[in-house]
């Protein structure tokens, strides 16, 4: 916009507005307002009292889930996160039994002389390849915790992922 433009623009409304001003500013209109009266006078809308606060209200934590003693043991070869065909057995005889049942799948892998890591990984890999096959056989997959544990310290079989059938 030119200077030219946005000036005939405010001339323009400065013209519109005169009339309102000079109507506003008259003597005599009827309209007398004592600016200090009004400054002065109740409205009566009171402010409302600050409200105490709240207490704070009990956040209830997610009830665990309690292990029934019920397990299936699912042995793997060592470093491999592929199912076995005997693996497959059992797991197709857990998917039959247990469709609406929570589980919850502890995957170990590993041995204490490897890295915590690729220890995590492998044992978290066994355990998804279990959950998958057990959601591909019609299981609920938010029903299957997946715990991954890295190496076993119970003295049983290193290489495995046991499916532990939890209370509803």
């Amino acid at each position: 916009m030119t200077h030219h433009a946005i000036r005939s623009g405010l001339l323009a409304l400065g013209l519109a507005l005169a009339p309102l001003s000079f109507a506003l500013g008259q003597e005599g209109d009827g309209i007398d307002i004592n600016m200090d009266a009004l400054k002065n006078r109740p409205t009566g809308i009171q402010p409302s009292a600050p409200e105490a606060p709240r207490p704070a209200e009990a956040v209830k934590p997610a009830k665990a889930k309690k292990f029934t003693g019920r397990s299936v043991m699912v042995l793997f070869e060592p470093g491999s996160a592929a199912l076995a065909s005997g693996a497959a057995i059992r797991l197709d005889e857990i998917a039959g039994q247990s469709k609406g049942q929570r589980l919850e799948l502890k995957a170990y892998a590993g041995t204490e002389k490897q890295s915590a890591s690729d220890t995590r990984r492998l044992a978290l890999q066994r355990a998804i390849a279990v959950r998958g096959y057990l959601i591909d056989k019609g299981m609920d997959g938010t029903r299957i915790a997946v715990r991954p544990q890295g190496p076993a310290h119970d003295g049983q079989a290193p290489e495995r992922v046991d499916v532990r059938y939890l209370e509803e």
